[in-house]
């Protein structure tokens, strides 16, 4: 639920903090007192689109926060996936600025405005009138629809995804064999060529590395001979290093019975001996082994220059080159058995034609046996808010015989809610026969049986009660209680049955203070609530009368609530 929102700088509103309860909290006031504006920062702050004319004239940034706690398991397996620490309360924080520039904080650190989305989907849902036209709109219907039970579609709509791309790749297949002839000619020259081009090259693997290497060597042969010549110089010959190590043992020989130690270094000193002499062998033999052949370097530099123009055509490495031989080759045997290759994809083309079907129709069939279920809510929802005699259908289109290309990842169905308020009516498209205040209570409805599906903790309601007669008031005040019970519900009215349902009140007005018109909220408690109560009844709320019966509403009110706990 919403603990406590701070809003700062946000048109009428300098800065003011809200907190707010569980169950079922009212924001009233005079219109034109601010309480849409408070209803707007929620939603900014909970990733709306912001514009410049919301920010306070005279100020250069607004800003929001809002604290989450009691939130549910959906929330915490987000914040889990996104690698966001779960203390058990979440900070939201956005600012904006005339210059466009907005910041988004999740426990005071920084995010991508979309993970802030992603999280506060599962924190908050909305009635307003920007529901009302999600739902008047047919394209809207199949999802919201599903949304009752969703899980029962996620089997089928993996299988029909995976079966339409499969289907596509088959197709798309088909098209590059099965072009006109002349087309098919041209392609299979091509690759003839381009299979040839490679496989006369007589490619190994690495090839380019060894021979760069190689060509590195022949560059370099003259300083490594010059070099190899000074150490065999240094080592060989009567003047060498071998030579006096041999002088060296045989002096110490000399005198190896006047001291212990003497026949140890005449060891160390013969066995150094050996292994200098390996290695002045070695060194000879590399020397001997290295000739300068230009023509040699000159062959290897021509291989590397014809390796790199192949790279240049199929690479850019040496492996991308052999990819593409592999690929080449296997398109080039599609199209020439291109009669037979089209015939064996045909028949794959036909069985995932007939498996997406199969699918859809199992989507469908799940679908119209969900509608019954949700009809009959609807109809029972709308009963208990006045409207005993509206009916209330889910329209389907007439289900294909077999395959169509009109099939989508959600199947074939188009659906579109049909209703009539009145008894002797046809039912009708929603968007045109329902009046605005059937559209309030329909939606009240529909979010009524919805509500518990979308795992939300907050619902806001922002004027639900626009349209509605006072005897129809009281159906929509007690279900939004009987919603309070399960859901923290905030709820802009200006029906006193409704207020006096609430749990927790706060006053918003307006007032002028150095020439500057601001917004102010107060919470309401004891005889503050029954004056704002008495006073949408429409009376002075000075008259015992007006406050007589505002106190009746608020003791009826908290009997039905007993009566529902």
């Amino acid at each position: 639920m919403i603990q406590t929102l701070k809003i700062k700088n946000v048109a009428l509103i300098k800065d003011i903090s809200l907190d707010f309860t569980q169950g079922f909290n009212v924001l009233l006031g005079e219109t034109g007192a601010g309480k849409s504006i408070i209803i707007d920062s929620i939603n900014f702050v909970l990733g709306d689109k912001p514009s410049k004319s919301m920010i306070r004239t005279g100020e250069n940034t607004m800003k929001v926060e809002a604290s989450f706690v009691d939130y549910g398991k959906q929330t915490s397996d987000i914040l889990t996936e996104l690698g966001i620490d779960d203390e058990g309360i979440l900070l939201f924080t956005r600012s904006f600025n005339l210059d466009g520039k907005s910041e988004c904080r999740i426990n005071g650190l920084q995010y991508p405005l979309n993970m802030l989305k992603q999280i506060s989907s599962t924190l908050v849902d909305f009635y307003g009138q920007h529901e009302n036209q999600v739902l008047l709109r047919a394209k809207n219907h199949l999802a919201l629809l599903e949304s009752y039970k969703p899980e029962i579609f996620l089997e089928d709509k993996k299988a029909l995804a995976e079966t339409l791309n499969k289907l596509k790749e088959i197709q798309e297949e088909k098209n590059l064999i099965g072009g006109n002839f002349e087309n098919r000619e041209r392609m299979i020259d091509l690759l003839s060529y381009q299979i040839s081009e490679i496989e006369n090259a007589k490619l190994k693997e690495n090839e380019d590395e060894l021979l760069e290497n190689e060509l590195k060597i022949y560059a370099s042969s003259e300083r490594i001979s010059e070099n190899l010549s000074n150490f065999i110089s240094a080592f060989d010959g009567s003047s060498g290093v071998l030579a006096n190590v041999k002088v060296g043992i045989h002096d110490l020989q000399n005198i190896v019975q006047y001291n212990d130690k003497f026949p140890e270094l005449i060891e160390r000193l013969t066995s150094s001996m050996y292994e200098l002499d390996d290695v002045l062998e070695e060194v000879k033999k590399l020397s001997n082994d290295l000739v300068f052949d230009e023509a040699k370097m000159n062959e290897v530099d021509a291989r590397l220059d014809h390796i790199k123009s192949l790279k240049r055509k199929y690479g850019p490495t040496l492996d991308d080159v052999f990819k593409f031989l592999q690929k080449s080759k296997l398109d080039l045997d599609n199209l020439e058995n291109a009669e037979a290759k089209l015939k064996e994809l045909s028949l794959k083309e036909e069985k995932l034609e007939q498996t997406a079907y199969n699918l859809s129709k199992s989507l469908s069939n799940k679908r119209r046996e969900l509608s019954l279920e949700v009809e009959d809510k609807i109809c029972k929802e709308l009963a208990e808010l006045g409207m005993k005699n509206a009916r209330f259908k889910v329209g389907f289109n007439i289900m294909p015989d077999s395959y169509t290309n009109d099939i989508t990842k959600q199947g074939f169905d188009n659906v579109e809610f049909l209703f009539s308020a009145n008894l002797g009516e046809d039912l009708k498209p929603l968007s045109k026969t329902i009046s605005g205040g059937e559209m309030s209570r329909f939606m009240l409805a529909m979010k009524n049986i919805l509500a518990d599906k979308d795992g939300v903790g907050t619902l806001v309601f922002d004027e639900v009660d626009a349209g509605i007669s006072g005897l129809i008031g009281n159906a929509v005040a007690e279900k939004l209680a009987k919603l309070s019970k399960n859901f923290q519900v905030l709820c802009i009215t200006h029906l006193p049955q409704v207020a006096s349902m609430a749990d927790s009140y706060i006053y918003v007005t307006k007032n002028i203070l150095n020439n500057s018109t601001q917004t102010s909220v107060e919470k309401l408690n004891g005889d503050r609530i029954i004056e704002q109560i008495a006073q949408l009844t429409g009376g002075a709320i000075n008259t015992e009368t007006s406050i007589a019966h505002a106190r009746e509403l608020k003791q009826n009110s908290e009997e039905f609530k007993k009566k529902i706990s």
